[in-house]
């Protein structure tokens, strides 16, 4: 599952969502761009014009276009998010794809991190679960010889 932890309709506005947060090793991480210049993120080269712009913690994996949208994924190891979007916010405008500037061509910006499966169980199962347990162990003194 993936949850937005930063948007904004270009990099001066971008703006975090969630409180920061240390993302762990192996976190993968999205910047979704609407835009209408998706081509551009498929061109020969896309991923050398970022790699010198991705923030120290995470590293580049994938650049693409799909569906007026350009696509980057990196992942963590490890990094705090606010140094992250700091990083973005200070750098990535001069990142040039196919002779446009990225600020030109985008909409609007979404950051995303992909919650471990653990993280997508909702918290009334959790605290449901953690309560019969309780419930449970309750009975289960009761019920004891002594």
């Amino acid at each position: 599952m993936w949850k937005t932890v930063a948007e904004g309709t270009n990099l001066w506005d971008l703006e975090q969502v969630v409180e920061d947060m240390e993302l762990p090793k192996g976190t993968h991480v999205k910047v979704v761009m609407d835009t209408w210049a998706s081509w551009a993120f498929d061109v020969a080269g896309a991923e050398l014009a970022f790699k010198p712009f991705i923030p120290g913690g995470l590293e580049l994996i994938d650049v693409y276009g799909e569906r007026g949208k350009g696509i980057v994924e990196m992942e963590a190891d490890p990094a705090w998010l606010v140094a992250v979007l700091a990083f973005m916010k200070a750098h990535w405008l001069a990142v040039t794809i196919a002779g446009f500037a990225l600020y030109t061509i985008i909409s609007f910006i979404r950051v995303m991190i992909k919650l471990p499966a653990v993280a997508q169980i909702p918290i009334w199962l959790i605290l449901g679960a953690a309560a019969g347990i309780v419930g449970l162990t309750i009975i289960g003194a009761r019920r004891a010889p002594t």
